[in-house]
């Protein structure tokens, strides 16, 4: 019977375990590896001794500043561990937690190194994951139209979205780590700070959604009337509170200038109504003295020039009533209703596409449909990136290929986001893959994504969606 000698024994438990152990000589050059390495690698034992560690570690993305650091800290005797790329032989790149050791002779000195490797690569493709998931969610709250924010149990605030800062007309340095007292309610006398505090720590034991209307000033000190809506929230491990803000200003403008027209019509109602009293009375009163027997013609000839006069009374107030309510429902529809059409109505579109023929169709489709539109064609994402860095005008409207030379229509939109300005894009392709659809939605701009060519119906639809309306930043 053969009795194990200790390196054969150490052999033997490192051809089983499922880590890879590398065992080096003292000139970095291989002397032995185990099943786990050859079958995670796809190189044989023999095709690995006496090659040195590197030509298999390390490949085209090596960090030379790492492989440095890990010769110098083995040379001086000093064990290593580092999570590294190291590639198979048909060049696939695993990510592993290398430990690495040098083995010592009686005497101290360095003879050789042993690595013991774990493959890491799921669990690095899991966090890879984890971190686009984070930074989508982290640009879908930057950019969402509704304005956001996180204040810290004291109620300080600790982040706060692009159209927070767009409705508090600030930005968002100048808040991070105030006071929401501090900020937006110093305008209150003391007691009612007070009590606003108490409502705040009353929400803060529970666990309700908190919502109340309350007027605020902005950092400009515009007054603003809006329903605020908070919740206790654990964001990983902190305990924070989530607020989101519904602007209520229009509205309470909005029903001011109505109350203010039903009050001026009651008004106008109760003035006319005497005005129009005294001619119906009278005309009332001769329509009965017509109708009595016995008159003489000469009074019949008074009584009707009379009724002819009063009548021409009756007339011109109608016709005063009619005026005064035509000023009112004039001044109505400009107040009211006639900004919100300008300001949703879209006058300008980019065209940013490098097919001239798809273009031409497309200009001259949106002509058509309304000839006072302003269209613009750009040729290339690249010129269309230029004319907003220059001179800063966005359109109402940007209709957005995908597939373009120099810059493509997903790095038009990666540029877009960096200049934190937000525009109405449609993406506009004779791509059908679902993937790109799924991809363009990931863009919180993009509002819908449309297959070429346009038609008339297509147009006017574009034409007719209301518009977001929002600096980014």
């Amino acid at each position: 019977m053969h009795r194990l000698s200790e390196s054969e024994k150490y052999s033997f438990a490192a051809g089983l375990t499922r880590n890879l152990v590398i065992i080096v000589e003292k000139d970095f050059r291989i002397e032995w590896v185990n099943n786990s390495f050859c079958e995670l690698t796809g190189y044989t034992m023999e095709s690995c001794i006496g090659k040195r560690l590197s030509d298999f570690m390390f490949g085209p993305d090596k960090d030379k500043a790492v492989i440095t650091e890990i010769y110098e800290c083995l040379t001086r005797g000093v064990s290593i561990a580092q999570e590294v790329i190291q590639y198979t032989k048909d060049g696939k790149p695993v990510w592993v937690s290398l430990e690495m050791s040098p083995l010592l002779d009686a005497d101290g000195s360095i003879n050789g190194y042993i690595a013991i490797e774990t493959d890491i690569t799921a669990k690095k493709e899991q966090e890879e994951e984890l971190e686009r998931s984070r930074k989508e969610l982290a640009e879908m709250f930057e950019y969402t139209v509704m304005p956001m924010c996180y204040n810290d149990p004291k109620g300080k605030f600790v982040k706060a979205n692009s159209a927070f800062c767009e409705l508090f007309e600030c930005r968002e340095e100048e808040i991070i780590g105030k006071h929401y007292m501090e900020v937006y309610f110093r305008h209150l006398p003391v007691d009612d700070q007070k009590a606003l505090k108490q409502e705040a720590t009353e929400f803060l034991s529970s666990d309700k959604v908190f919502r109340k209307e309350m007027k605020v000033v902005s950092s400009k000190k515009t007054s603003l009337l809006v329903e605020v809506v908070m919740k206790n929230v654990i964001i990983g491990t902190k305990h924070m509170v989530s607020v989101y803000v519904i602007d209520k200003t229009e509205k309470r403008d909005y029903e001011e200038r109505i109350l203010d027209q039903n009050k001026r019509l009651k008004e106008f109602a109760y003035i006319t109504s005497h005005k129009l009293r005294q001619p119906l009375a009278n005309i009332l009163g001769l329509v009965e003295l017509v109708k009595s027997e016995s008159q003489p013609r000469q009074d019949v000839t008074i009584t009707f020039e009379t009724l002819r006069m009063l009548t021409g009374q009756l007339d011109g107030v109608v016709h005063e009533m009619n005026e005064a309510l035509a000023e009112l429902d004039i001044e109505a529809e400009k107040s009211l209703f006639l900004n919100e059409f300008e300001d949703n109505r879209i006058h300008d579109v980019w065209i940013v596409d490098d097919d001239q023929v798809i273009t031409y169709i497309t200009h001259r489709l949106l002509s058509n449909a309304d000839p006072s539109l302003h269209v613009t064609e750009f040729l290339s994402a690249k010129m269309a990136l230029e004319k907003l860095r220059i001179d800063g005008n966005y359109p109402d409207i940007l209709l957005l290929d995908i597939n373009m030379p120099g810059i493509s229509g997903w790095e038009f939109l990666d540029e877009l986001k960096q200049l934190r300005r937000f525009v109405n894009v449609y993406m506009y392709s004779s791509s059908i893959d679902p993937e790109d659809v799924k991809r363009a939605r990931a863009y919180p701009m993009v509002r819908e994504f449309l297959s070429k060519p346009l038609d008339m119906k297509m147009i006017r639809h574009l034409l007719d969606v209301p518009l977001v309306h929002r600096k980014v930043g």
